[in-house]
């Protein structure tokens, strides 16, 4: 091999590799479009040292990129992607970048750059956050390389080349000294020949080869063997300086093979990133794995550990590519424990500082679905409105978000708002799970507003539209000819209840016989009767009950109204059905006494009215809902009216099914009332007398509270230890534990239990429990105690960060004020003082007693002073 050659590979093929790694995504490649990878645009984005090229993608794809710095040239090949309408060849005035082309050519895009300057840095790499390739480029006036072939000039050589490209004369290469000379500017030969031989030495000592196997495994996104290459690179080279990038990487293989898998198990992956973060945390891949490790743990549920990892990424790294990306997954979390006001404040100051964030808007919509579903329609609309404002194109791209929108102004009773929306969805998506419902809903809100006519029109299309009919897979029935079987849907049979309902209400419309299917207007009590016998599902019998109660109720049959609405009541007090059902009832109650009224008949009244009240709650004779109702009331601290159920219960349940349950419920009682010894008997005679039942645990847990609060510590601390080799939730018995030695004033033992109480619970709960947050908080006062308070003020910092709301946040400012103060670090316990003074929820007596300390201070400072 020449020098030349040599000398490029050393200098350009070392731009090549380093490029390689600026980005780990850089070869991931997700499902293609229907019509494949699109090239959108190619344009000059902002830096203030290179000239950076942006290009915009309609997905990731598996680029490649070739330098001819002789031509002063960058080839950038985009396999298997199509060119965009709007790229078009350019142009531009720029320090580095004269120009650039694009063609097309064999299902491939190639754009071409062309340099000001052969001798240019360029560096190329994935935006993480979308689908765009970023080059930069940093070129420099002085040449790599300097050369001279057989002491001709400058201009004698282009002669000679021009020459040569005619065919008229051919140079013929000469490697020797004499008749040509190939230098790096700055080195003689000789130095060229040294660098090159150590530059060899290097590669075998470092094993450059074994490293580019793995490498080019994980190009190939062949990530098994990416990883098993890696590893043994590793292990065989532990002193490589690539043994940083190799580590990331085979813990980038790790992730990306587990990713793929049906139930996926990052424990590898996991364990991979740390080892890569904890031999390498320089490698400019430590802040990728960082967010690779938090999402991880994320997607695993161990939240605490994936908050803390996020918020070190942000408020460490403050340039990070990533931030946004972890910003976005702090919001996602607070979504997740729905914390929603929380988290739409979290993206709305993402979206202040990236206006573009596609993440972060879908979170938006997001939080407004959320409320939506629990049946908060104010802060579900507040949002919606907003974001159909701020992004109106949302709606047409997300037509089910005009449902939803609908939906709300329906339940608000602005029906030509709700109609609009109702329109758009059947306009934008009408084939749309919810477009037949939409339909039904524009249909009500012309019948509300007392429009029969609109109403009917709506409501016989309504009756018409057919589904598919499914199997028990949910998939459709064919027939011989492999076309679906349609059927009557709920929503059809909704469409008739409303035109039999307007039959009811308007018998005198006029109706077009040959548009309208007129025999669910004209004969609405069979059209009743028919759907009642054939109903899709329980919502359409409950409405079909609903219109024939009323439909009796309008023709003064209030008896069989009553009947009709009784119907509803089992479907619970919670039922717009049963809401309903019951003001009818009051309306044709009152109706019937004042007819029978009229006709002197007392005993029916008496008979219609016992009737009546017979239809409340107050004589269920369900044993299960009673104890619940009782165990409802013992909740809220009624306890005697808890105990009143309890005895009903006892009545009821002939079996001694709830036995044990109410037993327990009653030792509660008594430990809530601190009659302690009779707790204390309950808790002896449920262990003797149902040592099998599932509340055992219970039992022990209410024995133990019971001799704590008699001052028996030793027997409630025999008790608990018992139950921590029985119980599954060990995380609360050693919360319990470290209370007791509180009380005991063991502080060392105390605030062991705390951190074994934290290292315990279940990360995987959606809310961390109450008392895992006072142990963080107890555990600095335990600490503090101890007057180690270095430890303190580590343990209440924790716990303020992770829990700020807790009402145990003041106590631990004031107890930060003294820890700083015996560290000698008077600034911070002053700023303490004034963060505890200012809170405006702190307790009046600790703002006091912190007002105290700082005129203390003062006073200390002026004696000194003085």
């Amino acid at each position: 091999m020449s020098i030349k050659s040599k000398l490029k590979e050393f200098l350009i093929l070392a731009f090549l590799l380093v490029s390689s790694f600026m980005a780990p995504d850089l070869w991931a490649q997700e499902d293609f479009y229907e019509n494949g990878p699109l090239l959108k645009t190619v344009k000059i984005g902002p830096h203030p040292i290179y000239t950076r090229i942006l290009i915009d993608l309609t997905e990731p794809v598996t680029y490649q990129v070739k330098a001819n710095f002789a031509e002063k040239r960058i080839i950038l090949t985009l396999p298997e992607t199509q060119r965009g309408p709007r790229v078009r060849s350019k142009t531009f005035n720029d320090k580095n970048l004269e120009q650039f082309s694009v063609s097309s050519r064999e299902g491939k895009v190639i754009v071409t750059f062309v340099l000001k300057q052969s001798n240019t840095r360029f560096f190329h790499s994935m935006n993480p956050e979308k689908p765009q390739i970023i080059i930069d480029l940093k070129g420099k006036s002085q040449p790599i390389l300097k050369a001279k072939i057989g002491g001709l000039s400058p201009a004698s050589k282009g002669t000679k080349s021009s020459n040569r490209k005619n065919g008229k004369q051919d140079i013929k290469k000469d490697n020797s000294p004499s008749s040509g000379k190939v230098r790096l500017a700055g080195f003689t030969p000789g130095k060229v020949r040294n660098l090159i031989s150590r530059d060899e030495q290097e590669k075998e000592k470092n094993g450059w080869e074994d490293y580019q196997k793995g490498l080019k495994e994980f190009q190939s996104q062949n990530y098994p063997n990416a990883s098993k290459s890696l590893k043994e690179f590793a292990d065989n080279y532990p002193n490589s300086k690539y043994l940083g990038q190799a580590l990331y990487l085979r813990a980038e293989s790790e992730y990306r093979k587990t990713f793929k898998e049906l139930n996926p198990n990052y424990d590898r992956a996991l364990a991979a990133y740390q080892s890569a973060m904890r031999k390498d945390p320089k490698s400019k891949f430590y802040d990728h794995a960082l967010l690779k490790v938090a999402t991880i743990y994320d997607d695993i549920g161990y939240r605490l550990e994936a908050r803390t990892l996020y918020n070190q990424g942000v408020n460490k790294r403050k340039k990070s590519l990533y931030n946004e990306t972890r910003r976005n997954s702090l919001a996602a979390m607070l979504m997740k424990v729905e914390r929603f006001k929380e988290a739409f404040d979290a993206f709305q100051l993402i979206l202040k500082r990236s206006p573009k964030n596609l993440d972060a808007k879908a979170g938006i919509f997001a939080i407004a679905n959320r409320f939506y579903e629990k049946n908060e329609y104010d802060q579900a609309l507040e949002i919606y409105e907003a974001g159909a404002k701020r992004w109106p194109s949302e709606l047409n791209e997300k037509p089910e978000i005009n449902y939803n929108m609908a939906e709300i102004y329906f339940s608000q009773e602005k029906y030509d708002k709700a109609r609009k929306h109702f329109f758009n969805l059947l306009n934008l998506a009408p084939s749309s799970k919810n477009a037949h419902k939409a339909l039904n809903r524009i249909g009500d809100t012309y019948m509300l507003k007392g429009n029969y006519q609109n109403a009917l029109a709506v409501f016989d299309e309504s009756s018409k539209k057919q589904a598919p009919k499914l199997n028990e897979e949910e998939k459709p029935v064919l027939d011989q000819e492999e076309n679906p079987i349609m059927e009557d849907s709920a929503d059809t049979q909704y469409g008739r209840i409303r035109m039999a309902d307007i039959g009811i209400r308007s018998p005198r419309l006029e109706v077009n016989d040959i548009v309208f299917d007129v025999s669910y207007y004209y004969k609405p009590f069979p059209t009743y009767e028919k759907i009642f016998q054939e109903a899709k599902n329980v919502e359409i019998l409950a409405e079909v009950t609903l219109s024939r109660g009323i439909a009796y109720l309008m023709e003064q049959n209030y008896l069989k109204a009553i009947e009709e609405f009784k119907k509803l009541f089992p479907l619970g007090p919670e039922s717009r059905f049963s809401q309903e059902a019951e003001r009818f009832v009051k309306q044709a109650l009152i109706a019937l006494v004042d007819k029978y009224s009229k006709q002197k008949g007392m005993l029916p009244i008496l008979y219609s009215y016992s009737d009546f009240v017979s239809l409340p709650v107050k004589n269920i004779k369900n044993a299960k809902t009673l104890l619940q109702v009782g165990e409802a009331y013992q909740a809220i601290g009624m306890y005697p009216e808890a105990v009143k159920f309890y005895e009903k219960v006892k009545v009821l349940d002939s079996e001694d099914s709830f036995r044990d349950r109410i037993f327990l419920n009653l030792g509660k009682i008594h430990l809530e009332e601190k009659n302690f010894d009779e707790a204390i008997m309950v808790g002896r005679a449920f262990i003797k007398n149902f040592p099998r039942s599932k509340r055992l645990l219970e039992a022990k847990k209410l024995l133990a509270q019971a001799h704590k609060g008699n001052g028996n510590f030793l027997g409630a601390l025999t008790m608990f230890d018992e139950l921590l080799a029985l119980s599954k939730n060990k995380a609360e018995v050693h919360y319990l534990i470290a209370e007791i030695k509180t009380e005991m004033k063991k502080y060392t033992e105390a605030a062991q239990s705390y951190q074994n109480a934290i290292a315990e619970y279940d990360r995987k709960e959606r809310v961390i429990p109450d008392y895992i947050q006072k142990s963080y908080y107890h555990l600095g006062t335990s600490l503090f105690k101890m007057n180690r308070f270095k430890a303190a003020i580590e343990a209440f910092d924790s716990a303020k960060e992770l829990f700020p709301d807790n009402p145990l946040r003041n106590w631990a400012d004031y107890l930060l004020i003294e820890s700083y103060e015996q560290q000698g670090d008077t600034d911070k316990s002053k700023d303490e003082i004034n963060r505890l003074v200012k809170a405006e929820s702190a307790d009046p007596i600790l703002k006091r007693a912190a007002q105290s300390r700082a005129d203390i201070q003062d006073w200390e400072k002026q004696l000194k002073e003085g």
